[in-house]
């Protein structure tokens, strides 16, 4: 059983997001050394609680998941697992019009910087939800694109997904001429996640809705903006501008 997905409004979704989250952007501990002074999101009061492990949407995401593992091409396979490196780098060369890349410059410490926050505000609501891996439901018959280990964390929210939307939506305003490119590929970030079979189709949502408010409080950041703009000739310079 397939479950319909809609395409992402993803700009639409950032903006309405950041009138949500701007009031929440004050000093706070810094992440990383370059990273500018944002609050946490707190993604616990945004994201509503995932289906339990016995409910009927849960076994529909499952059944969806060991459908897809069995149509999965090598192909699919080799992108699925390429995915699993979470980097701007990597999210670039993954477009369906492949960019050629090798690195970003300046720009490595930014989408760092955003990586690293993201990871932060999803690692406290995975914490929160709880939300069983599909790998680890009893019966569940899944051959995972990884090896599992016994301290995996949660699986709600996508920590990928969340990389995925917010990689995208800062590379938006970096290269807005790419849009489209670019809004295919955090849907197709997202669905690399249902390929390896680690992780629901409702995580992979929640997962970009998460990266959508990460990414409203950091384009809301002044210092991130102007961290944004001295980086942008280096990203623009690196996809070949």
């Amino acid at each position: 059983m397939f479950i319909k997905r809609k395409n992402p409004l993803l700009k639409l979704m950032a903006i309405l997001l950041v009138g949500a989250f701007v009031g929440r952007v004050s000093v706070h501990a810094q992440p990383a050394a370059s990273c500018p002074n944002i609050e946490p999101v707190d993604l616990s009061t945004l994201l509503l609680p995932p289906p339990c492990d016995r409910c009927a949407i849960t076994r529909a995401e499952l059944a969806e998941l060991q459908s897809l593992q069995k149509s999965r091409t090598p192909e699919m396979v080799k992108h699925a697992s390429g995915d699993y490196t979470r980097t701007v780098e990597r999210f670039l060369a993954g477009m369906s019009v492949p960019i050629k890349v090798d690195s970003v410059g300046a720009a490595d410490a930014l989408f760092q910087c955003a990586a690293k926050i993201t990871e932060d505000a999803v690692g406290a609501a995975k914490m929160k939800f709880h939300r069983t891996r599909p790998y680890d439901l009893p019966n569940n018959g899944l051959r995972v694109l990884k090896k599992i280990a016994a301290n995996d964390d949660p699986s709600f929210p996508s920590g990928h997904a969340a990389f995925g939307m917010v990689t995208g939506l800062v590379l938006d305003e970096m290269a807005p001429e790419l849009r489209k490119r670019i809004s295919a590929r955090i849907e197709d970030f997202g669905l690399s996640r249902l390929i390896s079979g680690v992780h629901f189709r409702s995580d992979v949502y929640a997962g970009e809705v998460s990266g959508a408010a990460v990414a409203a409080a950091l384009l809301a950041n002044s210092d991130f903006r102007a961290q944004l703009e001295k980086a942008k000739p280096d990203l623009r310079k690196s996809i070949g501008d």
